[in-house]
């Protein structure tokens, strides 16, 4: 609401929108990401069958977006990729903790690490190659380097290797870490202020394969892989979160698909109210 009346007031220049995207892309949430990584545990991070079913929802999501972006629309791969990431990133940085422990338990907190590290690693460098438009190898450097990808995968090293940073460090830049969740909401209603909200075609795909088909993916490849009890409706939970608030703030930051991808993430936060409560009710049956 805040970020809305800024905008749309002019209480902040008109370039606000952007800059503030570049420190949640940059800064504020790569160090959030670092630090929840960095704090996982070796055990947690090679469950072979509990990463494969969150990789699984977040592929195949992805996939689905990117792909229904080119035949029904016939946009090109940058839009495409960004579509594809409003379709299938879960806001599981900030909506994740509140639902998962309520509904299972503070441990449940694993699937909230694991599945943004798997969006890091895997699904934010593949976007950023699709929209960089440069060759192969290239992309793959560019994409490697992005404090997004590349902070969160040293931190996955660091739990891996047992390596703990000295609690000083980590208080000094979860200060800049926390801010994340807060600007990019604001962020997105600066973006929210400078468009007409619809819920279009664009709207109702992005919202119906996140909201609706990927908590079904994740629940299907959880079965599938053999994972019972708590695990299992971890995975499932993940699948109802809205998409998150840091695909506008990635968009804006690339100037690509952003109108699209906030009026997407307000579309599917609204929706999540029903998908989330249906989803607490669904865990106790599992």
């Amino acid at each position: 609401t805040m970020g809305w009346i800024s905008g749309r007031y002019r209480i902040l220049p008109k370039n606000a929108g952007e800059v503030l995207a570049g420190f949640v892309v940059k800064f504020a949430l790569p160090l959030s990401l670092f630090i929840a990584a960095s704090k996982a545990t070796a055990d947690q991070l090679l469950n072979v069958p509990y990463v494969l079913a969150l990789a699984i929802g977040l592929l195949s999501s992805y996939c689905l977006g990117f792909a229904l972006s080119i035949a029904l629309f016939g946009r090109g791969k940058a839009e495409a990729a960004v579509q594809g990431l409003a379709a299938s990133f879960p806001n599981m940085a900030y909506c994740g903790p509140p639902v998962l422990v309520a509904a299972v338990s503070h441990s449940a907190l694993l699937a909230v690490v694991v599945g943004n590290l798997i969006v890091t690693i895997i699904l934010i460098p593949l976007t950023l190659i699709l929209l960089k438009g440069e060759r192969l190898l290239k992309s793959i450097r560019i994409a490697i380097f992005q404090p997004l990808v590349l902070l969160p995968l040293a931190g996955a090293v660091m739990a891996l290797s047992g390596l703990q940073l000295p609690e000083l460090i980590i208080s000094s830049v979860n200060e800049i870490g926390v801010a994340a969740g807060g600007c990019a909401l604001f962020t997105l209603g600066l973006i929210l202020s400078n468009i007409r909200f619809v819920v279009d075609l664009d709207v109702v795909i992005n919202v119906g394969v996140k909201n609706i088909f990927q908590p079904v993916l994740f629940l299907g490849a959880g079965l599938a892989l053999g994972l019972t009890g708590d695990l299992l409706k971890q995975v499932f939970l993940i699948g109802v979160l809205p998409t998150a608030t840091a695909v506008p703030t990635l968009a804006l930051a690339n100037k690509t698909y952003a109108g699209e991808a906030a009026s997407s993430v307000m579309a599917s936060t609204l929706l999540a109210i029903i998908t989330i409560s249906v989803g607490v009710v669904l865990v106790g049956l599992l």
